[in-house]
């Protein structure tokens, strides 16, 4: 058996009916049980160079491939099937891979495919669902989740599958902190036990320690194309002292939690919420109850607090998408009527193909603005976001036709078109790059200088330290002494900012993971 998992020698594809390579001259081999990176500016190939390893090009994506690949020991082109046992993938947005309707039936459904032994199928997802913290969610319906759980049990169904090859497309983009870290942890097992990890992600910090190998995109063709020497320097390192890293729209490679003081105390309300009880069905767990915050005008506030913790669901609350079972939510002191709050409120979800109606970009954002505004104003507002927003090449293509990026992109600023006075952002950077992020970052902060009252619902602790000026805590559901859980009540908590990841979800062997501890990756606030 060859000790290389992958080798690349002068890969090169080009997709149907494009005029430009998505990819040029790619080459690098990597070991069984090493790690890489893949990370460029959003456009760069990175999506490519993955559906390349899990058989998608040239099975699915015809188009045209050449130079020499070779994915576990196989020579590509490899027939899907035989492929699939052998690699398993985590997509950026977990909704397109799921098949099953409940967390445990999701996980097993690749091995009863494979027709696995009904008590070695059992044990499997137990574990993978053990691992990852989501025992408590086996029976719970995959379309209850939140985003950071879902991405989780689609991790939980990869590793239950036992795969040699992973490969991970911006894994990170909806898990807290702490599950981040708690992912940097599982990658060091899975790679003492002889699994090999291809990681596609903006963000770096929390890879620190991690890598073997790191590959920075631009353009399709590879700028940097480094390997971890025996007690060398980490790669992280390596790639910030790059003359031209500045040029490449990179994340930075260090980033720290920021210490943001209360909502609460940071200046007058925009928005109270006092009381608010909400469950999203008579069967289903309580969400809030009789919970309470103040969201400040003039100010860019974080709605922070693990996944699954309601702060997708208290935003719907305070645009008017949702109605709650008691309490009251003001606006300027007023208790408003939903359909007047939503036509003040701007909320930018996670999900940006639902947001997105017209048959252009242009169009897109003209639609978004308030009908009162004349046409000649629309237009020239609309010019100026299409510009800033690096969209303005695309503005005759239709919105669908976007990569991920871009459309997150054409959201946001189609609820900056709209003027509202409270912005709602849910995830508004999971999968772009440190340019664009910091283009975000920018108007988020002169939204606020203009009056507004902006909300930003965010695991990313660059966009937290660039732009957040106050934090909402959502402390999410407990445990009481009883076992039984409850939501959360009264004001937002008191927490303590520096506090570090309070428990590892590794707690518990795994049967394709060493039973031996293995080292762990410090937090992005001690790496150095």
């Amino acid at each position: 058996m060859s000790e290389w998992m992958i080798e690349a020698r002068d890969v090169a594809y080009r997709y149907p009916f494009a005029e430009a390579s998505a990819l040029e001259g790619i080459s690098f081999r990597l070991r069984r049980g090493e790690a890489m990176l893949v990370t460029g500016a959003s456009g760069c190939g990175k999506s490519t160079l993955l559906r390349l390893l899990n058989g998608l090009i040239p099975n699915h994506y015809k188009g045209t491939l050449t130079g020499a690949l070779a994915v576990a020991g196989e020579t590509c082109p490899v027939p899907m099937e035989a492929l699939a046992k052998r690699v398993g993938t985590v997509l950026q947005n977990p909704d397109e891979q799921f098949f099953a309707t409940t967390v445990e039936e999701e996980v097993a459904l690749t091995l009863e495919w494979q027709c696995r032994p009904r008590d070695e199928i059992r044990r499997r997802v137990d574990d993978a669902l053990r691992v990852l913290d989501l025992t408590d969610f086996a029976r719970r319906s995959v379309f209850t989740l939140s985003s950071g759980e879902k991405q989780k049990a689609t991790l939980a169904a990869v590793l239950a599958a036992e795969a040699d090859l992973v490969v991970m497309d911006e894994p990170t983009a909806n898990l807290s902190p702490e599950a981040t870290d708690e992912l940097a942890r599982l990658i060091l097992r899975l790679k003492a036990h002889g699994v090999t990890l291809v990681i596609v992600d903006h963000r770096l910090y929390w890879l620190r320690g991690v890598l073997d190998r790191l590959l920075v995109l631009e353009h399709g063709r590879a700028v940097f194309n480094a390997e971890k020497m025996p007690g060398g320097e980490d790669l992280l390192d390596l790639l910030a002292a790059q003359p031209r890293v500045a040029d490449w729209g990179l994340r930075r490679v260090d980033v720290f939690r920021p210490e943001l003081p209360a909502c609460d105390t940071f200046g007058a309300p925009a928005v109270e919420i006092r009381g608010l009880t909400f469950r999203h069905s008579k069967k289903s767990r309580l969400i809030f109850d009789g919970f309470s915050a103040n969201v400040p005008r003039g100010a860019v506030t974080a709605i922070v607090g693990a996944n699954g913790a309601g702060k997708t669901t208290l935003a719907r609350l305070l645009c008017g998408l949702a109605k709650p079972q008691a309490g009251e939510i003001l606006h300027e002191g007023r208790a408003l009527r939903r359909r007047d709050v939503r036509e003040r409120a701007a909320f930018v979800m996670q999900q940006m193909d639902i947001q997105l109606f017209m048959r252009t970009v242009r169009e897109e954002l003209l639609f978004s603005a308030p009908r009162a505004v004349p046409r000649a104003v629309r237009e020239a507002e609309a010019d100026r976001l299409l510009a800033l927003f690096g969209l303005a090449r695309l503005s005759g293509r239709h919105p669908q036709s976007l990569s991920g990026g871009e459309k997150q992109r054409l959201v946001i600023a189609c609820a900056l078109m709209k003027r509202p006075s409270l912005l709602i952002l849910d995830e508004p950077t999971s999968g772009l790059d440190g340019r664009n992020m910091r283009v975000i970052a920018a108007q988020l902060a002169q939204f606020a200088l203009d009056g507004g009252a902006a909300l930003l619902i965010t695991h990313d602790l660059e966009l937290l330290e660039l732009v957040a000026q106050c934090q909402l805590r959502i402390e999410g559901e407990r445990k009481t002494e009883n076992g039984e859980r409850s939501a959360p009540t009264g004001r937002q908590a008191e927490v303590d900012p520096s506090r570090a990841c309070a428990r590892s979800v590794l707690r518990s062997p795994f049967s394709v993971l060493p039973t031996a501890s293995s080292p762990t990756t410090p937090h992005q606030g001690d790496s150095k």
